[in-house]
């Protein structure tokens, strides 16, 4: 789960690299686009990588850190990460609408996925780290950020 932290804040500390070694000029709405790319490209493409490795080659594992048993649907759910991975990846090079619905997509599934976690938590009593911990942070937290800097982007052009 630590993973998710380091690649959640490494996002910002590549985006800092970038700009300290780059010796070209960019403007506010530059600065903000290479912002959302590392985000994307984190905390969308390689989150997800890792998220679909987890459910799918290590799902004793990635359900008794949810709290919960595995089930046949962790492969579903690996099969999301993946396309959001790949999607993630593919935003390096494809850019405009493809980066809309990228953000409006895992917006609302990672959202979603934080409303379960909480849901879970009081009607279950589930404070099981992978329910309540990490993941429930950057369920929000990622979706926000890439909402703001969507909206910053757009309104800069």
């Amino acid at each position: 789960m630590g993973i998710i932290l380091v690649l959640f804040f490494g996002s910002f500390i590549a985006y800092f690299i970038h700009l300290a070694l780059s010796k070209k000029q960019r403007n506010t709405h530059e600065k903000i686009e290479l912002l959302l790319l590392y985000q994307i490209v984190f905390n969308v493409g390689l989150i997800s990588f890792l998220s679909f490795y987890g459910f799918i080659f290590l799902p004793e594992l990635v359900a008794e850190k949810l709290g919960w048993p595995t089930c046949p649907f962790q492969h579903e759910m690996g099969n999301v990460n993946l396309a959001f991975g790949v999607l993630g990846i593919l935003a390096i090079w494809l850019r405009g609408n493809f980066w809309t619905a990228i953000v409006i997509g895992v917006s609302i599934w990672l959202l979603g996925d934080a409303v379960g976690h909480i849901v879970d938590m009081l009607q279950n009593n589930n404070y099981a780290s992978g329910n309540v911990g990490i993941p429930l942070y950057t369920d929000i937290a990622i979706p926000v950020v890439l909402l703001i800097l969507w909206s910053l982007w757009k309104w800069t052009k």
